[in-house]
């Protein structure tokens, strides 16, 4: 049979690029979503408790509740950021959902992303590591145990 015979054949290769592009942009939306989940804990619906995850047990308990008293203070930061993570993979899914894809503006969609998700996560670490700092150099040396 020839190529002509075959119409279907001439679009495969944008029917390749379209599916690709929907996988990547669903991917993207999917990490984003488990991300965000992870990183506000969705188990107590408190940002931060993932920072304070890692130092239960290697911290004693009034040392653990200064850093949390330090995450109290930028909690409501991180929850403008997960509102703006929320928007933004709801915009993902719209251009995602085009009949044709913009390549470009999901890439920048996905730039945004990544930029938001640094944001919250750095801010939210940086407070975690000045609290630990201010605490007394015995309540820290605990840090350096493994806890498993």
């Amino acid at each position: 049979m020839s190529a002509v015979s075959m119409p279907w054949l001439r679009q495969l290769p944008r029917w390749w690029a379209i599916a690709l592009g929907l996988s990547v942009a669903l991917n993207a939306f999917l990490i984003g979503a488990i991300a965000t989940d992870l990183i506000e804990g969705r188990d107590s619906g408190r940002p931060g408790n993932y920072e304070l995850r890692w130092l239960e047990g290697r911290i004693p308990a009034d040392g653990l509740a200064k850093v949390d008293a330090a995450l109290d203070a930028v909690r409501p930061n991180a929850q403008a950021h997960f509102q703006r993570l929320r928007e933004l993979r709801q915009s993902l899914a719209e251009l995602a959902a085009l009949p044709e894809p913009d390549r470009a503006a999901i890439d920048a969609r996905l730039a945004d992303i990544r930029n938001e998700l640094d944001q919250v996560t750095s801010e939210m670490r940086r407070t975690s590591i000045d609290a630990l700092l201010a605490l007394p150099p015995e309540m820290r040396a605990g840090l350096a145990k493994n806890p498993d």
